[in-house]
């Protein structure tokens, strides 16, 4: 332990002063799309709490951004800085909120929910709420979806597996800031493109702009958060819902996929194992809540439509529903549980212990039973999908799914031991956990308060895949020997 402290630095502060000062005033140009909205609307409370945000996040970023640049950034300064980005972000944003008449728990609650793109809110209606908070709730989504895809690289430095699916092997060398940076701008270009594209089918199926808006910018993102009470049931043609669906299906792939595919041929796409295990789950998962939800309830049709959708909702982690959860049956909670908690590919804005995780647990097992009948001396390669996986691989996706778990154990017990359902409570906390934002109708505004913050404490740990959570909370990543150069 002691020689493992000696190879060990802690963070420096300098490092993370500079990138939280950038990310500072990257989000003041953010926070500057929902001011123009109040203003828009004439909603000048909110304008006046937006500027207010604006001009404090300039006056600490703009100095704090132009700090000397490291040479090279440590693996716990760039999994650090995302953790504290994800963690800053909501306490600034829950401001506005508060202005829209919740309470600042709930308030906070809503921005954690929304940064971390789980959709899970407290609110029993938003029709009374002011259009500008519905916007920004949709549009905290949409960039923290984003966000997470551009700083996966960050999040999954030496995990080699994943890192290979997400860049080229032309950038393998690169440093971790050039890395994000091409990853970030080609990420941007799909996701602008994915976005853009949506709101205009959207807006011409439905025939409502604000509408269209506010469902693409939660679907691309895979968020959830819906400007209407009862969810994308507000939109009556079936075909409409389908097609927020969609997009909810295309953020949950992984979106260096797009580019590869474009620049190499679509047939490239359809020989991505990960996207063809994702359509085969969720096909899967859709056949089992369709018969379990007929078998139940009945309905025809109508159920079976229903039943794709909660498929399709929650294996991209989206979490739109046409129906209350509380009305489904037992089993159908169990299937949706498993199916939220698996998630979407790497890549992707979807939560979840994500494919390629579960892709690389079922190849171990299977490796395990062929190693029985061969002989002692005898080597097997780990491979999924045609890409070698070293040991560390094997190793990082079993601690990452057995961080999940435990992180779900733990937050399922308080909510048993106040008397809730013990199914319902683990359907919401794993829909917290996977950032899906699905809700059995626990999550509401008389939940106490430290039970919405075990929530939201599973809505940042499931965003920040557990370890870069971990790593923030570590009191090794501030305290210790400091690596001198810069």
């Amino acid at each position: 332990m002691e020689q493992l402290k000696a190879l060990s630095y802690a963070v420096r502060l300098p490092v993370l002063a500079k990138y939280l000062g950038q990310l500072a005033v990257v989000m003041s140009a953010l926070v500057t799309v929902p001011l123009l909205v109040s203003l828009y609307f004439a909603e000048y409370a909110l304008s006046v709490r937006y500027a207010g945000i604006i001009v404090g996040l300039l006056a600490v970023g703009v100095p704090s951004s132009r700090l000397r640049a490291a040479d090279k950034i440590q693996g716990n300064e760039a999994l650090a800085i995302t953790g504290l980005a994800f963690i800053i972000s909501p306490l600034i944003l829950s401001f506005p909120f508060t202005a829209s008449g919740m309470p600042y728990i709930d308030a906070l609650f809503e921005a954690v929910s929304g940064v971390t793109t789980t959709g899970l809110s407290t609110l029993a209606t938003v029709a009374d709420k002011p259009h500008t908070f519905l916007f920004s709730r949709a549009w905290m989504q949409w960039y923290g979806g984003l966000g997470i895809v551009v700083l996966s690289v960050a999040l999954l430095m030496g995990q080699e597996a994943a890192r290979r699916r997400l860049l080229d092997p032309e950038l393998g060398g690169e440093s971790l800031a050039i890395a994000t940076r091409i990853h970030a701008r080609r990420v941007l270009a799909v996701y602008a493109f994915l976005t853009i594209a949506g709101i205009a089918l959207l807006w011409w199926l439905s025939g409502d702009g604000f509408a269209a808006i506010t469902h693409v910018l939660a679907a691309v993102s895979t968020g959830g958060f819906s400007s209407f009470d009862n969810s994308v049931a507000g939109f009556t043609p079936w075909p409409v819902r389908f097609a927020v669906m969609g997009l909810g299906l295309c953020g949950a792939v992984s979106l260096p996929m797009y580019y590869r595919a474009y620049h190499q041929g679509w047939r490239q796409a359809w020989r991505d194992v990960e996207l063809r295990t994702l359509l085969t789950v969720t096909a899967v998962v859709g056949v089992l809540l369709a018969g379990l939800m007929l078998h139940a309830r009945g309905g025809g049709w109508e159920t079976v439509r229903h039943a794709i959708f909660f498929a399709l909702s929650a294996q991209t982690t989206t979490g739109f529903a046409t129906m209350p959860v509380a009305d489904l049956d037992a089993a159908s909670k169990v299937v949706m549980i498993i199916s939220m908690a698996i998630g979407g590919s790497v890549g992707s804005t979807a939560g979840g212990v994500k494919i390629l995780r579960l892709m690389v647990l079922l190849r171990l097992f299977q490796l395990t039973v062929q190693r029985i009948a061969m002989p002692s001396h005898a080597v097997i390669q780990a491979q999924v999908g045609g890409r070698r996986l070293d040991d560390d691989d094997l190793l990082r996706a079993l601690v990452v799914m057995a961080l999940f778990g435990a992180v779900i154990l733990l937050s399922w017990l308080p909510f048993v031991v106040a008397g809730y359902d013990p199914l319902n409570a683990l359907f919401e906390v794993v829909s917290a956990t996977a950032t899906v934002g699905l809700s059995t109708g626990i999550t509401n505004m008389e939940l106490s308060s430290w039970l919405k913050g075990v929530l939201c404490v599973d809505m940042l740990a499931g965003r920040l895949e557990i370890v870069a959570l971990l790593i923030v909370l570590y009191p090794g990543t501030w305290f210790g020997k400091r690596a001198e150069s810069l």
